[in-house]
């Protein structure tokens, strides 16, 4: 009995590694999230975990989000690209979803512990280099990844990419732009 019990024991022990790995990975979320403009004095990667964590949990969750709706290509290239700027002028979105604007930057980059400076986003949701939705917000004041404020901006960017529910592909169905006859 004891035998068994120890054989048992092992097994647990060496896959339970395993699946605590798995566990902490969360899913695929259908689409890739490119950050640009992020402040200077933020590393780009942790910045991009930070603008991550404040996307709307539906959009984040593959059971819950567009990966199931009708017009979704499981080989499609899904990109969210959010660039942050700061200053009077709005940056061009048309070409948000090029691989070529990944490289500069039409405004400056986002100040954000700056009292007096207006942040702007701006976004798109891309399938290969053509953008499906495309939207805009701005905070004005000092704003960081821990604020609500930051928080705030981020989501209501992604709700208006996603103007039907995160579970409907922009520009399909519901989410399609009117042709004027």
């Amino acid at each position: 009995m004891s035998r068994i019990l120890l054989t048992a024991l092992v097994a647990v022990s060496l896959t339970s590694p395993t699946l605590a790995q798995t566990a902490d990975q969360p899913p695929d979320p259908g689409f890739t999230l490119e950050v640009r403009g992020g402040p200077t004095d933020i590393p780009p990667e942790q910045f991009r975990r930070d603008v991550l964590a404040a996307l709307p949990a539906d959009l984040l969750d593959p059971a819950r989000n567009f990966t199931g709706a009708d017009g979704y290509q499981r080989d499609g290239r899904y990109r969210m690209v959010l660039l942050f700027h700061r200053g009077a002028e709005e940056a061009a979105t048309g070409n948000l979803c090029t691989a070529a604007q990944a490289q500069t930057l039409p405004a400056p980059p986002a100040d954000l512990k700056n009292l007096r400076s207006t942040t702007h986003l701006v976004a798109a949701f891309c399938e290969n280099d053509k953008a499906r939705a495309i939207a805009r917000d701005q905070t004005v004041g000092e704003t960081g990844p821990q604020q609500a404020s930051f928080r705030f901006l981020v989501a209501d960017v992604a709700k208006q990419l996603f103007p039907s529910g995160f579970n409907v592909l922009p520009g399909v169905g519901a989410a399609a732009p009117v042709v004027a006859p």
